[in-house]
């Protein structure tokens, strides 16, 4: 399956999904890392920066616990570091679908309620370049699976959480070379952290 392929198939989904009678919500989240834990195969000692934040779109199931589909759009940069034997560095985004479900059912106040939230994030696209030996490639393709789990509270439309995801992302057609041998560019990540959601 192509890339735009894909990119039509995520944004027909997500409109159809959102122009349904029950699906009345949506949420923004932004993630702001802590901790994280990062191995990029095909670098040595790499630093890596990453942003990300996730729009989705809720259906309610029961009171208290909805199912979620959405978008995570996710962005690195990564450098081999400074005493690397060969300099490489890359930039990469994926455009992740999210499938997830959500509970609010435990009240500490009446306006305060727990939150407990999971999901899956499949790779439906992603752009990916990798610079260094003076040559430049570009990915042909993206594979791999995300995990991601939560828990805050919630205070009218605003919630709070401490979060949990995992990240394991191929960027296919990327190789990195050193000493005559080739490895295939991966992205291997484990974050824990803050996240801020906004429901609209």
């Amino acid at each position: 399956m192509n890339t735009k392929l894909k990119k039509c198939l995520l944004t027909i989904g997500l409109l159809c999904f959102a122009t349904q009678v029950w699906a009345v919500k949506a949420k923004i989240r932004f993630l702001f890392p802590v901790i994280s834990e990062s191995v990029t195969d095909g670098f040595e000692d790499s630093t890596i920066k990453t942003s990300e934040f996730v729009l989705a779109f809720l259906m309610p199931l029961s009171q208290h616990t909805q199912l979620d589909l959405g978008y995570s759009y996710f962005n690195a940069r990564i450098e081999d570091s400074s005493t690397s034997s060969e300099d490489y560095s890359g930039v990469f985004r994926a455009h992740l679908l999210e499938l997830g479900a959500g509970y609010s059912g435990f009240e500490l106040t009446r306006t305060i309620s727990l939150v407990f939230e999971s999901a899956v994030r499949i790779p439906v696209s992603g752009e990916g370049e990798v610079q260094g030996n003076q040559t430049t490639q570009e990915a042909i393709g993206i594979s791999g699976m995300g995990y991601y789990f939560s828990s805050g509270v919630e205070y009218g439309k605003l919630e709070i959480s401490l979060f949990y995801q995992r990240r394991d992302l191929s960027f296919d057609g990327l190789t990195v070379t050193r000493s005559g041998q080739s490895t295939d560019v991966a992205l291997h990540s484990t974050e824990y952290g803050l996240a801020f959601g906004y429901t609209f």
